[in-house]
């Protein structure tokens, strides 16, 4: 028997799908509303990289990763990434550091 992790790629495809929708409908926002880009990736950007990082923590676990990761790490950058550690989805840490 192998030590190698088992991912779930069904569970991979759903959680990237919803990563791909949030991303979509962040385009459509700025296509709807160019005048208020700036604003618009302010706030958007935040959902999709939680969603990339959602699917990348709980590629493993499926579902039940939600019961065993806080939720800021379940959104953490991976560890595979340069900005792992980087609290970029926390912008308010980021300006009291």
């Amino acid at each position: 028997m192998s030590d190698e992790k088992k991912y779930d790629a069904e569970w991979s495809v759903a959680t990237l799908t919803d990563a791909l929708e949030a991303l979509q409908d962040l385009i459509a926002e700025i296509e709807d509303s160019p005048e208020e880009v700036k604003e618009i990736l302010d706030e958007g950007i935040i959902n999709v990289y939680a969603k990339l990082n959602y699917a990348y923590h709980s590629a493993e676990d499926g579902p039940e990763a939600l019961m065993q990761m806080s939720d800021d790490d379940i959104i953490s950058f991976p560890p595979v990434l340069p900005m792992y550690g980087t609290p970029a989805l926390c912008p308010e840490k980021q300006r009291n550091n």
